[in-house]
């Protein structure tokens, strides 16, 4: 699994349409993470919530999925851990500002990745605007993550739709 500056090089036709996903957001492609050192687009991504669950969610706000085809794969957090990472508390009340806060991240650790692995109320809030407003949700806009500086090997992972369903 690369980071989106590794897919510009390595895979640029998926990086053109993954970059689409910043359309509005381009400031995060230049935006540092102070506890790693490097680019927004240095990392992978990680939700804390399982993928059905945000699928639940997202029915139950009334948002219609049912053409988004997607696939997760299922890393162990043991694999993530051996890699330089941070945990992205994501719940900074003023999103105006074009860097990250320092307090915005911690150490991760098991214990907390299972505290935080819960949809957060603002999250759902957000999905109800979202219906309200008939725009597009961004799935995880404020859900912790956990960032991964480099890429992964996820040759040996599972992989499934987020109705739960093995691929």
């Amino acid at each position: 699994m690369y980071p989106l500056n590794r897919l510009k090089d390595n895979l640029p036709a998926v990086y053109e349409n993954a970059v689409k996903k910043y359309n509005g957001r381009e400031w995060l492609l230049a935006a540092t993470l102070p506890p790693l050192g490097c680019l927004w687009n240095d990392v992978v991504h990680f939700s804390l919530l399982h993928p059905a669950a945000i699928y639940r969610h997202l029915s139950d706000v009334g948002i219609d999925d049912s053409k988004w085809e997607v696939k997760w794969f299922e890393v162990p957090l043991e694999d993530v851990l051996a890699h330089p990472c941070t945990l992205y508390k994501n719940n900074r009340q003023d999103r105006s500002g074009r860097e990250f806060p320092e307090n915005d991240f911690e150490h991760v650790s098991e214990e907390r990745v299972c505290e935080l692995s819960g949809m957060p109320e603002r999250n759902l809030r957000y999905y109800r605007e979202c219906v309200e407003q008939n725009t597009h949700p961004l799935l995880w806009c404020y859900a912790p993550h956990v960032l991964v500086k480099g890429e992964l090997d996820i040759s040996g992972c599972r992989v499934f739709d987020w109705r739960g369903k093995d691929q």
